[in-house]
């Protein structure tokens, strides 16, 4: 019997590394960490009071007092009647209170006037049923108790 001898012999090393697996690696890391990671929302931070700004005269303006409530925003007049708490049925009553108090022609804008509680949605969905309406040259202000 022929014996062969066996060499073992190693490749030169010629300098370079294949790095393609540790990229393949990082790469599904960060795959991974960008899918199963929650996004925090940001702390809310309490806003310092106003120096300065308009000044709304109560006669110019249709005010609007939104209070927070527990399904939707209580909202009523300056006088104190109050909108339904259904919300569609709210957007076209203040709709249509607007549009009536807007036909004396001294008023000029809408004071939509919230407390600090009231969710922006909130806020928002009244400021479209009030710009629903709105004609030229009539503005909406929005003011937050403190």
């Amino acid at each position: 019997m022929l014996r062969t001898k066996k060499t073992n012999k190693k490749k030169d090393f010629d300098g370079e590394f294949d790095i393609t697996p540790m990229i393949d690696v990082v790469l599904l890391l960060l795959i991974f960490f960008m899918v199963s990671a929650r996004m925090a929302p940001q702390n809310v931070a309490k806003l310092p009071k106003a120096k300065n700004g308009d000044i709304a005269a109560m006669h110019d303006a249709v005010v609007l007092v939104v209070k927070s409530g527990a399904d939707a925003a209580s909202v009523s007049t300056l006088a104190g009647r109050k909108f339904s708490s259904d919300r569609d049925v709210q957007s076209a009553e203040i709709a249509e209170y607007v549009e009536v108090a807007f036909q004396d022609i001294r008023k000029k804008y809408v004071l939509i006037q919230g407390e600090p509680k009231v969710l922006t949605s909130e806020m928002m969905r009244i400021q479209q049923a009030v710009g629903n309406v709105l004609g030229a040259g009539k503005e909406i202000m929005i003011a937050v108790e403190h």
